[in-house]
């Protein structure tokens, strides 16, 4: 390459780098202006920026993003490239498709007005191959064993199927954001309003801590004898004026069910009924994963509670979006951890941890959680109950404060529904903790990431859909379907294949790989052919 050319590729990557700090900033700027009330603009926003904000340099690199996101704007940046969009902001085109993007029937679709509006583009997509990046999932064979993992893959296609499904996911990222945005407003709404008698806990599991002795041999240093700790942070806000409470729980064991949570929650909301005896109402705000607080297991300790609390609700942050306060304790205390390492200190397992974090000079109160106490709750045979409803609990789609003020936390807000839990079973070898769906062994409790690839069928309007799931992201399941030509025989539909999103309640079951009839019809296992057509009959 001669001496002008490589200045021109200099020119070019530094000119690429700027454009993206800049679109970074802009980006900053909208979310600003969307959570802050008055007008800044982006030259006095960049201008005022705090000294502690500084530019990213080469070694930095974001973690824990988005997968909705990401994959979204991949598509956008692809098409923009080739000239069929005109901006890259993906949250201006979702926002551009509603006829009011704070309203949640335009959000979730249930808007007859903009329904079926679709972002325009510049051009007409044609038959052009487009190449783009997308976070996706496989699965692995290794020992005979299969695992899922995530990895980043280039895909080629043409402009007119990455229009069509950057438009079907645009459909699905308008409810995406809207939850984001809808709340983050109630948790700041519900912290700014708390009552004598309410409570807010903003909770989260912080990534595993892994022990380190301040000079290891080398045995130690490429083995595997560091062992790890579970850190449980949290932040508790109370009325009255009252300072932000942090609190951490530590424990040498890695599970994080909902025994684990329940186990590790056990010592803060003790703290809570002796030192604010008047709480009757408590609150809790934490992220979703489905292995985790958003389980059915959680909700069954949730509405069995034995704590004494008048009532407890939970609310989610979207999916991917639940970083805050939580994250901040974790990232002090593993800071300080280190800090003890560098200067000469040993931290092998949990229970140092805990000892050498306690004898600092911190804010941040410490509780240790043997690994006995949390395997000890899976031997409980039953949970005694002081609620007037022991096993019954509402939930809504969002959350909703619109009549707090009169002491009203039931409204039929947002699609108000009430569940009974109280046919769940709660031995030791088939408690809700483990995951298990007893009443109906051939699905999960939830479909994830980790069923890609498997097959199922999808109950739609009464009629079964053989299909294998080609993605999963919160509540929703993307399913390839094939349609039916006969009793217990398929063929793939021709010439345009069905592939929708459904809701994760539509899955009515896991089923083997179909057998082959013919070159174009398949056939599912006789015993799960029976059940699909016994649960239609119901």
């Amino acid at each position: 390459m001669t001496t002008g050319r490589k200045q021109t590729v200099t020119l070019l990557k530094k000119k690429m780098q700027r454009r993206l700090l800049t679109d970074t900033r802009k980006n900053l700027h909208r979310k600003f202006l969307s959570e802050h009330i008055g007008q800044v603009s982006y030259t006095s926003f960049c201008r005022l920026r705090p000294f502690w904000v500084v530019t990213p340099s080469s070694s930095d690199r974001d973690t824990c993003l988005c997968n909705k996101h990401e994959n979204l704007q991949f598509m956008a940046n692809a098409l923009q490239s080739q000239g069929l969009l005109s901006s890259r902001n993906i949250e201006e085109m979702s926002e551009a498709t509603m006829c009011d993007p704070k309203a949640k029937v335009c959000a979730y679709g249930e808007c007859s007005e903009c329904l079926l509006t679709c972002h325009p583009m510049l051009t007409i997509p044609g038959e052009e191959n487009i190449r783009f990046s997308q976070w996706m999932t496989e699965k692995i064979t290794k020992d005979e064993k299969v695992s899922t993992i995530t990895v980043k893959r280039e895909i080629t296609t043409t402009q007119h199927d990455l229009n069509t499904d950057f438009q079907e996911r645009l459909l699905h990222f308008k409810r995406h954001v809207f939850n984001i945005n809808w709340q983050f407003n109630a948790y700041r709404e519900l912290r700014r309003s708390l009552k004598h008698n309410e409570s807010l806990l903003h909770i989260d599991f912080s990534e595993n801590y892994s022990c380190k002795y301040s000079q290891e041999i080398q045995s130690v240093h490429f083995g595997g004898s560091h062992q790890q700790a579970s850190l449980h942070t949290g932040v508790l806000y109370t009325a009255g004026g009252q300072a932000p409470h942090t609190f951490c729980s530590i424990s040498p064991s890695r599970r994080h069910d909902p025994v684990a949570i329940w186990a590790q929650l056990d010592p803060i909301l003790k703290v809570v009924r002796e030192r604010h005896p008047q709480v009757s109402i408590l609150h809790f705000f934490s992220n979703g994963p489905a292995t985790q607080y958003r389980q059915k297991g959680n909700f069954f300790y949730l509405s069995t509670d034995k704590y004494g609390f008048k009532e407890i609700r939970w609310n989610f942050f979207e999916a991917s979006h639940g970083k805050g306060a939580p994250d901040g304790v974790g990232g002090v205390l593993k800071r300080s951890a280190d800090r003890i390492v560098a200067h000469g200190g040993d931290i092998p397992d949990a229970q140092s941890l805990y000892d050498k974090l306690k004898s600092l000079d911190t804010s941040v109160e410490l509780f240790f959680v043997p690994e006995r106490d949390i395997e000890s709750k899976t031997q409980i045979k039953a949970i005694v109950p002081i609620s007037l409803t022991p096993g019954q609990m509402k939930y809504r789609d969002i959350s909703c404060l619109c009549k707090r003020e009169e002491g009203v936390l039931d409204c039929p807000c947002f699609n108000l529904q009430e569940v009974t839990l109280a046919d769940v079973p709660v031995s030791s070898d088939e408690s809700p903790a483990s995951g298990k769906a007893p009443d109906n062994p051939r699905r999960p409790a939830m479909i994830e990431v980790k069923h890609i690839g498997e097959w199922c069928v999808v109950n739609y309007d009464n009629e079964a859909y053989p299909g294998f799931i080609m993605d999963a992201e919160g509540h929703s399941v993307k399913v390839k379907c094939t349609h039916r030509n006969g009793i217990n025989k398929f063929h793939w539909p021709s010439p345009r294949e069905d592939i929708c999103w459904y809701y994760d309640w539509h899955i009515l079951c896991l089923i083997p790989e179909p057998q082959a009839l013919n070159k174009r019809s398949v056939q599912i296992e006789a015993s799960a052919w029976k059940y699909v057509e016994e649960q239609l009959q119901k």
